[in-house]
């Protein structure tokens, strides 16, 4: 992954583990902690080519063949809220899928 890769996904699994944190502490453990793993890593002093072999392994707790961040989405009892608050959530991983789909 380049540099500037590297800082979007950053960005983005910071925002993203704010709302899975918030809306999903309980269910989804697993895939706060690959998160919070994926951005100690972009953060370390690993080579780019090590952070992308690492980044693509924890991506992949992420998104498991069942559950994980797929079937992860806000409830609420009200449509409009729940769209609104699922937008940014649904952003944010079309823009993690936008960098990970040229690694897998």
């Amino acid at each position: 992954m380049t540099e500037q890769e590297l800082c979007e996904l950053r960005e983005i699994c910071i925002q993203l583990g704010k709302i899975v944190q918030r809306y999903g502490e309980k269910y989804y453990t697993i895939q706060i902690k690959a998160i919070s793993d994926i951005i100690k890593c972009i953060d370390s002093e690993k080579k780019e080519d090590e952070k992308t072999e690492y980044i693509l392994d924890r991506y992949k707790v992420l998104y498991p063949s069942r559950g994980g961040l797929n079937d992860f989405y806000i409830q609420d009892d009200d449509f409009h809220t729940r769209l609104k608050l699922n937008e940014p959530l649904d952003r944010l991983k079309d823009n993690l899928w936008k960098i990970m789909k040229q690694y897998i």
